[in-house]
């Protein structure tokens, strides 16, 4: 799926927060016994971002850039994709085993021991089949990987490279603060992570 990226700007400052939301159904019944049910299969993700300085003279123009990236997804609307620098990579991660019949395998990745699909890939991954790098797949707009020709039973299926995570702002409102001359700041970027179909 080809999406904006969210602009890569030198005035991200600390503290960068990434929060992980769980879904879960809590009763508690009148005898006294708790049940808990999970409706999510992973977390979503939620981002606070500050930035301390961005430039708006001419030869930078990072104000700029921020604000027409959030104007040109429709704010809280549009979808785009963010790179978490910590979470952003996959090396020789498990998605799958063969079984002679099935040809298509949704990328995921694992991140402390925690795994969920991967939706959008970035630049082109590598591949293996029980071990064997192969180039006979395709890549959907959502990470499934189909292959020319179903893999062996019990063959292991792993990928290496990168990818985004789904987002979208969490308002329909940028504070920018122009505090001195050709200089604003940002105390709090707030977006989260979208689970695709």
């Amino acid at each position: 799926m080809n999406l904006p990226v969210f602009p890569s700007l030198p005035g991200l400052a600390w503290s960068i927060k990434r929060s992980a939301e769980r879904n879960t159904i809590k009763h508690d019944a009148l005898s006294g016994k708790n049940v808990r049910i999970a409706n999510w299969t992973y977390p979503k993700y939620h981002y606070e971002l500050p930035f301390n300085v961005l430039r708006s003279a001419s030869a930078y123009q990072e104000w700029q850039t921020l604000e027409g990236f959030y104007n040109s997804v429709s704010g809280a609307a549009g979808l785009w994709a963010y790179d978490d620098p910590n979470d952003d990579t996959a090396a020789d991660q498990g998605f799958g085993e063969g079984d002679g019949a099935t040809t298509n395998f949704q990328l995921v990745r694992a991140f402390g021991g925690q795994a969920a699909p991967v939706f959008l890939v970035n630049g082109t991954p590598t591949i293996m089949i029980g071990g064997t790098p192969t180039a006979a797949f395709s890549i959907s707009a959502y990470g499934v990987v189909t292959f020319s020709t179903p893999p062996a039973a019990s063959a292991l299926l792993t990928w290496s490279g990168n990818y985004y995570m789904p987002c979208q702002f969490d308002d329909d409102t940028l504070e920018v603060e122009n505090f001195m001359s050709q200089l604003a700041r940002v105390k709090s970027l707030k977006f989260s992570t979208v689970k695709l179909p």
